[in-house]
């Protein structure tokens, strides 16, 4: 039996009947003459390697009352015909239809009386290709642990195929309620020192935590968000502080509204491109920035045109939060979240490309030296300590409300870029051609942009409420479209 970390368990917490905790991915595979892929092949390869998979073993067992985090425990009735599922495409399994049955699939929560996971063959994609939709509850995973979990479930070699299956775990009995409870009893009675510690520790870290930040700001952001009456409370030079702040894509709390920063619904659009790692790497060196500035500069753009075409595109700059590991070697071999994140300017208030990507440069370069002024693990830690019982219901009651409506969040989309082989994989002998991110949203923040580079491209996956961006695939049309401009612009 292991226990969640602190934000491991926020991804439970977050949920609501519209926000659900999993992350997926789209592989597609090109099984030629292999029967590698498919349903009878995949099931066997993980019937072989489930003694190395432990998030697809695992099952939770909760805390009376939430006093506590859950637990993991080996499940003693893992069934893989209920996690393993076929479906299939209608004709001609274009790329529309299929980013459509995954935005379905997608949209139902996972089963927390069984391990978190499920795993859908998807036949009839056009062109003979088998897709494969992996649904993984964030809790048991980050997006590092996605590509260890990846590297253990394909090959490198065509010709492997899967053996016997080797020896599991001993499964474990699922204790009783009273059993749970006497645990969550016992860590109230531990966790006032480590908190305490804690603080001590932000304390210290107090000037970077705030750098930053405008207090005018903050103020006006609130005051905002709360009724008439109460507001005045905040006295009248507090109420238009606002109008003398910052920039918000420089500082303050607050990003600029969009379409897609409101209260989400259960439903989902998913949509799929990808473009030459090579072209992104050449765009790299031929103005000076990274791949990471080039991909966030694809967004950026097409963000920017997009919000354009719809004459909802702010004065002020966009702002994403980007996830970053902070895995150390030790942890290597560990599933779990180990992940923060840093907030950067997307720099759409500028018009030129080239002149875009270099302030998104500054901005990130900006970003990395506030994050890296801070220790590694103390956001992380910061989590472990929020009370169980009170953050799950506080998702609820924001859910209910219209308070996702009424503030500004910090920032307005989440941008990932997560890397990956670059060599050919195989499942069975079926060469996988692309690996497409689809992550989750959450309310006030109704779109996602992930990247996984796999073998010389790199497979952006957009995930939206289907209410607040309807037509995901123009925006997932830009961005080969922004990388194109890049290239031309760099001379490349």
């Amino acid at each position: 039996m292991r226990q969640l970390t602190g934000i491991d368990a926020s991804f439970l917490y977050m949920e609501t009947p519209s926000t659900f905790g999993h992350v997926s991915s789209l592989i597609l595979f090109d099984p030629k003459d292999t029967p590698g892929a498919g349903y009878e092949s995949t099931r066997a390869i993980f019937e072989h390697r489930l003694h190395v998979l432990d998030p697809m073993r695992r099952r939770l067992v909760q805390v009376p009352f939430n006093l506590d985090h859950a637990y993991w425990i080996e499940d003693p009735d893992l069934d893989l015909d209920f996690h393993i599922r076929q479906t299939a495409v209608p004709p001609p399994g274009n790329d529309q239809q299929l980013g459509e049955l995954v935005s379905r699939l997608i949209a139902r929560p996972l089963d927390r009386t069984r391990p978190l996971w499920e795993l859908y063959i998807i036949y009839g994609i056009e062109g003979g290709l088998i897709g494969q939709l992996t649904k993984v509850h964030h809790a048991a995973i980050d997006g590092v642990g996605g590509a260890q979990l990846l590297m253990h479930i394909l090959d490198v070699d065509p010709a492997a195929r899967p053996g016997e299956p080797e020896p599991l775990p001993q499964p474990e009995r699922v204790p009783s309620d009273l059993e749970m409870l006497r645990r969550g009893v016992s860590s109230l009675v531990t966790r006032p020192y480590a908190q305490g510690r804690l603080v001590i520790r932000m304390m210290r870290s107090a000037p970077q935590l705030t750098r930053g930040i405008d207090i005018g700001s903050v103020v006006a952001s609130v005051a905002k968000a709360l009724p008439e009456p109460v507001a005045r409370l905040f006295g009248r030079g507090a109420r238009h502080a606002e109008d003398d702040a910052p920039d918000l894509s420089r500082g303050g709390i607050s990003a600029p509204p969009t379409p897609f920063n409101a209260k989400i619904s259960p439903h989902r659009r998913f949509a799929f491109c990808s473009v030459s790692l090579d072209d992104v790497k050449a765009v790299k060196s031929a103005l000076g920035v990274t791949v990471n500035d080039v991909v966030i500069g694809m967004c950026s753009a097409a963000l920017r045109r997009y919000l354009l075409e719809k004459d909802a595109l702010p004065v002020a700059s966009l702002r994403a939060m980007i996830p970053v590991s902070v895995r150390t070697e030790d942890k290597n071999g560990d599933y779990g979240n180990r992940v923060s994140g840093m907030l950067a300017s997307l720099c759409t208030d500028v018009d030129d490309p080239v002149k875009r990507l270099h302030e998104i440069n500054k901005a990130t370069l900006s970003a990395k030296e506030t994050m890296g002024a801070l220790p590694a693990d103390l956001l992380t830690d910061a989590v472990e300590f929020a009370p169980p019982a009170i953050t799950a219901r506080a998702a609820r009651v924001v859910a209910r409300t219209q308070l996702a409506n009424r503030l500004n969040p910090p920032f307005n989309l989440v941008i990932s870029n997560v890397p990956g082989p670059q060599v050919p994989l195989y499942s069975g002998g079926a060469e996988m051609l692309h690996f497409y991110p689809v992550s989750a949203v959450a309310d006030t923040q109704g779109l996602n942009i992930t990247v996984q580079s796999y073998n010389g491209k790199l497979d952006f996956g957009l995930v939206a409420c289907r209410e607040l961006v309807p037509d995901l695939w123009d925006l997932c049309r830009m961005l080969p479209d922004a990388l194109d401009e890049l290239k031309v612009a760099a001379g490349v």
